[in-house]
């Protein structure tokens, strides 16, 4: 009888031990989700400012000009369409520390290089006619046709997917020229030119 008596006790006492603990018991808290920031753009020393996430540096010297050309032609549709890329002086040694050699001028990049587009948009910023980033196309003088999405421009129109290019239909004076933000080196200008015969 002592023994269950004693039993009965200790078994009571364990269990108010366990009910009276002085740190009562907490759930365990959910762990904070990790927000990763938003990219903020970029401002470069021209002051254009870079869509988020692209980087170009070392930033180009100022423009020394576009090299406009040929990219393809179509017999058929008799579309020609031209290119442009902008062009910058040999400043501080820019062009080797950019693997292009010692030139008097070279491209903002090599092709293929990551930075090339925010380079390239540096020297051209933003057209006015489209709001892409790239030079603004003019025809003999006057501002080419808005984006070519058909057949019904008849000189010269923006190229569809690419601000840098634009599609020719006939012979002319073509210029892609970059927006007024853009510094230009001393004695040179912000256009390029191409005559297509």
């Amino acid at each position: 009888m002592r023994i269950a008596s004693f039993i009965l006790t200790a078994a009571a006492i364990g269990a108010l031990a366990g009910c009276g603990s002085s740190t009562p018991s907490q759930p365990n808290p959910s762990p904070t989700p990790i927000v990763s920031p938003t990219p903020t753009p970029t401002a470069t020393p021209t002051g254009i400012v870079l869509p988020p996430g692209m980087v170009c540096d070392p930033t180009p010297p100022p423009l020394y000009g576009f090299k406009v050309g040929v990219h393809d032609y179509d017999p058929v549709s008799g579309r020609t369409i031209l290119d442009s890329k902008p062009l910058v002086p040999n400043v501080n040694d820019y062009c080797s520390r950019t693997h292009q050699g010692s030139g008097k001028f070279c491209a903002t990049r090599l092709e293929g290089d990551p930075q090339a587009t925010a380079c390239d948009y540096l020297m051209t910023g933003i057209a006015p006619s489209t709001g892409r980033w790239g030079p603004t196309w003019t025809f003999n003088g006057k501002p080419c046709g808005t984006v070519a999405t058909d057949e019904t421009f008849t000189s010269c129109a923006n190229h569809q997917h690419n601000q840098f290019m634009a599609i020719g239909k006939v012979s002319g004076h073509f210029e892609a020229c970059a927006s007024p933000e853009v510094p230009v080196s001393p004695g040179q200008g912000r256009c390029g030119a191409y005559n297509l015969k």
